[in-house]
């Protein structure tokens, strides 16, 4: 990573923003989420970001731009913006599908599907896939071109 705060993104753990803020997890964005209600101020004098820097000078909720830069990019990705999660999958995961390990025409695919509850979620339920791979697993998922039973199959 070109950033240490970037580093930091990919291996945070959301659990006490999901604890904080109400996620709609069948909603592929989540528009009500408000920087102040996953970053609230602090009021003993430390950055919001949750990094225990101490707040100097004018600065009032974050410590240092590196902060602000953090907390705009967790936000991004739990509001849903797909090329803030895509940036960041494709750091940790590698520019590939997971799949069958191709490296064209890339989708975000969630692991759980948002019909199933998948939405709001952090960067563990997303994963790169190929636009052949990914159509195949959203036509698993939710049934959709499945071949016919054979004749063994049906009733007699």
């Amino acid at each position: 990573m070109k950033y240490a705060w970037q580093e930091r993104v990919i291996f945070f753990d959301p659990q006490d923003i999901y604890t904080q803020v109400k996620i709609n997890a069948f909603r592929r964005i989540q528009s009500h989420l408000a920087f102040p209600d996953m970053f609230p101020d602090r009021k003993d004098g430390l950055c919001s970001c949750g990094c225990g820097i101490a707040l100097t000078g004018r600065r009032r909720r974050w410590a240092t731009n590196d902060c602000t830069k953090f907390a705009t990019a967790v936000w991004a990705i739990i509001d849903g913006q797909v090329g803030t999660y895509e940036y960041y999958l494709g750091k940790y995961q590698g520019r590939k599908c997971a799949v069958c390990r191709s490296r064209r025409n890339l989708k975000v695919d969630h692991i759980i599907p948002v019909k199933y509850g998948g939405g709001g979620c952090w960067l563990s339920n997303f994963q790169l896939l190929c636009h052949a791979c990914h159509v195949e697993k959203t036509n698993a998922d939710f049934g959709w071109k499945q071949p016919l039973p054979g004749p063994e199959s049906l009733p007699v």
